[in-house]
């Protein structure tokens, strides 16, 4: 199965603030100018590996793919694909802010009610999270075992 990761406001801080990790490349993290991931990004990219999943950054920034795998890297966390809002532009026909089946993606995990509605009238799936949602991990988690075979 793939799934795909937004960023903003989602795993990373943006209009919102919430708890963050620690980077485990702690020496580089110092060196090099980064975003902080949201508390529980590791585990929840650790469950999903051990599942066997794939696991996908589809943003609507312009963020390049090497930053954001370089971000995801200094959490020692390796990106199966990144899509960002270049890639989104040349690839997607569906006029929809983000278009999963496009790139093979399963599921998508989002902040926004906005790209929940457009999985729905897409039909793709998407699990909303919300940014203060204190059990985040485990409400994916859960979501992404029951929609595995479906």
């Amino acid at each position: 199965m793939r799934i795909a990761f937004d960023l903003d406001d989602t795993l990373l801080c943006s209009r919102y603030r919430f708890p963050t990790e620690l980077p485990t490349r702690s020496f580089f993290a110092r060196v090099i100018s980064y975003e902080q991931l949201r508390e529980g990004t590791k585990e929840l990219f650790e469950f999903c590996k051990t599942q066997g999943w794939q696991t996908w950054i589809y943003t609507t920034s312009y963020r390049t793919p090497s930053y954001i795998r370089r971000i995801f890297w200094l959490y020692g966390i390796r990106l199966d694909g990144v899509i960002n809002q270049s890639i989104h532009e040349r690839k997607v026909s569906v006029r929809s802010s983000k278009y999963p089946p496009t790139f093979g993606i399963d599921i998508l995990i989002d902040d926004s009610k906005g790209v929940e509605i457009e999985g729905q009238k897409y039909s793709f799936k998407v699990c909303c999270i919300k940014v203060g949602e204190e059990k985040w991990i485990e409400k994916i988690k859960r979501f992404l075992v029951e929609n595995q075979y479906n």
